[in-house]
């Protein structure tokens, strides 16, 4: 008994040292952002490899919000009253969904959500602008567990892994529901380096081995038009490579007459990529002003080393343009004078942070919001485009529009 004792002593402290060396680094060198980035890594891990008790996880979630939520009124509730209705009936893991949904419900916020493990990991990869493992994502149907989505490119794409085969084992160990989050570890993960996985296809059995690898997706394009104007596509502004990517696609359209940037669908993404992006291409402007809990509020202005050329900009825009997009464009449109052509923005200012949770699980909590320079709210309104232009069928009438103002602008230069 002493020398388990011991030993968990040995491990406890041993935890408590490597989080101080990491803290000393960072406050040592405060600049690093690697280290702060491992930093986060590590205790993402961590968190997430932990089991603790649903009723625990629960607790933890429930204070979490509690101390986070961007209303420190929780939507003018007594926020103990969800705590004292569910912390007992806790049991399973199912149950701490159900609580939890129930509870960020009575917010009235649609963007606060408790993630099971399948769900968080989808949402990490979109952050991560990469997908990890063996190329596929499984849903449970009834007492089986099927494959709902299929990765391009990846492994399991490559070994005609199709949507609807049944999991039947993995390294040659039957699999159901009770271990979903093996599957997920095993597949979705990646937590080896390969799987033997048997699957069940029209009653057929087959066994295919996987190799769990990293698959970049990509989030932008670039064109120049033959009347040298350059279109550049962001499907979306989530991953780390993102800003890297705008900077060189800027470079590379830097001797163009005018730059469209089409922004038709982007759903948004992470609000610091928005925000070096518009850096980027402005001189010491406010980029954006962000409100947080007790209202306070910071304002985020660009640095004084733009690397875009001054050139005529149309900014491309529809209904499902939000969050950071509306952002960039927003920026884009006070202090360029950029041109937004299409249809008024989703309208979706609110800021969200993934936390990770213990048993894999991750909570989206809405912290904070943003306004635009000029000083324009557009929660639930969205931006008014400046020249409203709406698709029909397949011909793309927004776009032909931005090409025929940027190539007026420039005839009327000469």
């Amino acid at each position: 008994m002493s020398n388990q004792l011991n030993w968990k002593r040995i491990i406890f402290s041993s935890s408590i040292l490597l989080i101080i060396v990491l803290l000393l680094e960072i406050f040592v060198q405060p600049a690093n952002y690697i280290n702060l980035n491992l930093l986060r890594k590590f205790f993402e891990k961590v968190t997430a490899s932990q089991y603790i008790a649903p009723k625990q996880l629960f607790i933890n979630v429930w204070r979490i919000t509690k101390n986070t939520y961007i209303d420190k009124d929780m939507n003018n509730q007594n926020w103990t009253y969800w705590k004292i209705r569910y912390v007992k009936k806790i049991k399973t893991i199912d149950d701490v969904n159900v609580a939890v949904n129930s509870m960020l419900a009575s917010l009235n916020d649609s963007y606060s959500s408790f993630l099971m493990s399948n769900s968080y990991s989808k949402r990490r990869m979109k952050i991560d602008s990469k997908i990890t493992g063996v190329g596929v994502f499984v849903e449970e149907v009834g007492s089986e567990i099927v494959i709902n989505q299929v990765v391009y490119n990846s492994s399991a794409d490559m070994e005609n892994i199709q949507v609807g085969d049944v999991i039947v084992s993995i390294d040659g160990k039957k699999v159901n529901t009770e271990k979903l989050d093996e599957v997920i570890e095993a597949l979705v993960i990646g937590e080896k380096d390969s799987v033997s996985v048997t699957i069940k296809r029209n009653n057929v059995l087959m066994t295919k081995k996987l190799t769990s690898k990293d698959i970049p997706i990509q989030t932008m394009k670039y064109e120049i038009t033959d009347d040298n104007i350059g279109i550049i596509t962001l499907s979306n502004i989530m991953g780390q490579k993102a800003v890297l990517d705008f900077s060189r696609i800027l470079y590379l359209t830097n001797k163009t007459n005018g730059i469209i940037i089409d922004l038709r669908n982007n759903y948004g993404g992470l609000v610091m990529n928005a925000v070096q992006m518009a850096g980027f291409m402005m001189n010491e402007k406010e980029i954006v002003q962000i409100k947080s809990r007790a209202n306070r509020q910071l304002r985020i202005f660009s640095e004084k080393d733009s690397i875009f050329q001054e050139k005529p900009i149309v900014v491309l825009v529809n209904a499902k343009t939000a969050s950071a997009a509306e952002i960039l464009a927003g920026t884009l449109q006070v202090n360029l004078g950029a041109v937004l052509i299409g249809e008024r923005t989703y309208g979706k200012n609110v800021i969200q942070q993934v936390i990770p949770m213990h048993n894999r699980t991750g909570l989206v909590i809405t912290t904070d919001k943003y306004i635009l320079p000029n000083g324009e709210d557009i929660y639930k309104v969205g931006i008014k485009p400046d020249i409203f232009v709406v698709n029909e069928g397949k011909k793309d009438r927004q776009l032909e529009e931005a090409k025929k103002l940027i190539n007026e602008v420039v005839k009327n230069k000469k």
